[in-house]
């Protein structure tokens, strides 16, 4: 079984230049992240761009990435949201059978569900794979908030095995302190402003889009806090916040920034899917400066 801990990239999906899926690029990137040192990868997630995905290219990108991590000590995560159970079920089942072994879910939130229902809908999703469970938690995106004690007390009943808290880092931490006297659930956060906080308070893991950018940097801060050296993590970190200040700026999408930053360094994935359309060219060459001053 493999751990979940340390970095995890939120992997971009490269795509050509007719926007079909680029699978041969898909697996030189994997690749190209395992080199670098990453824990885990997450594929067909946000950054991602899951939702421009159909359900067979969400398959093909899945079972692409996890022939490749599977024989490695790298963990995969195979994103699985839907907006029908059904799909998401059938999302679940197959990444098990490919060899993933985590899935990560939205909770349902494009129809207001009750929490009896979630809850059934996260229980049918774990009856349906043999990876483990995931919850992605991100209020800001689905405004559906749970509170710590909620998350921590289904973790206890076995829905869970790890959560994303895309929250604050208020939410983080009540997470890590309801979770402490009796550990059953990974946290991470999803945010790459809170990247040095959460690791800082406990956190397990990270899931951030950041890492496509400047992975080996990511890798250092998590094997630095763990060596007590907050210091020098902190240090690294904020010599990087210039470049991931980036994101969500001035209409700067993360998942374009991101693929920018890896068409500098020589791999070429593409542009977003449409309708999310590329960044300006003042805006790559504020990241080309920005990528420029990192000392690697």
């Amino acid at each position: 079984m493999k751990e979940f801990k340390g970095v995890v990239v939120a992997m971009v999906t490269p795509f050509k230049e007719d926007g079909s899926v680029n699978y041969e690029q898909e697996e030189k990137l994997v690749r190209h992240f395992i080199k670098q040192g990453v824990n885990g990868i997450l594929v067909s997630g946000g950054t991602g761009e899951y939702s421009t995905l159909s359900i067979e290219e969400r398959k093909k990108v899945i079972a692409c990435a996890t022939e490749i991590i599977k024989d490695t000590e790298v963990f995969s995560i195979a994103g699985i949201s839907c907006n029908a159970t059904k799909d998401t079920v059938e999302l679940a089942k197959y990444s098990g059978e490919v060899g993933a072994d985590y899935v990560l879910a939205l909770p349902p939130y494009a129809i207001p569900v009750s929490k009896t229902g979630m809850v059934d809908y996260f229980k049918e999703i774990k009856n349906s794979t043999n990876a483990r469970l995931i919850l992605y938690h991100f209020p800001g995106e689905t405004n559906v908030e749970l509170s710590a004690e909620e998350i921590v007390e289904m973790g206890r009943e076995g829905i869970f095995d790890a959560v994303k808290d895309t929250a604050s880092m208020e939410h983080t931490m009540e997470l890590i302190v309801a979770n402490g006297h009796k550990k059953n659930l990974k946290i991470s956060n999803g945010f790459d402003s809170l990247v040095l906080a959460s690791l800082a308070s406990g956190a397990d893991a990270i899931i951030t889009a950041g890492a496509n950018m400047v992975p080996n940097q990511f890798v250092k801060i998590y094997k630095l806090i763990k060596e007590n050296n907050v210091a020098a993590a902190a240090a690294i970190y904020e010599e990087i916040m210039p470049l991931l200040n980036l994101q969500e700026k001035d209409g700067n999408t993360e998942v374009a920034i991101c693929k920018y930053c890896l068409k500098l360094q020589g791999i070429d994935v593409g542009i977003p899917r449409k309708p999310v359309t590329d960044i300006s060219n003042e805006a790559k060459e504020a990241v080309k400066k920005r990528f420029s001053e990192i000392n690697y």
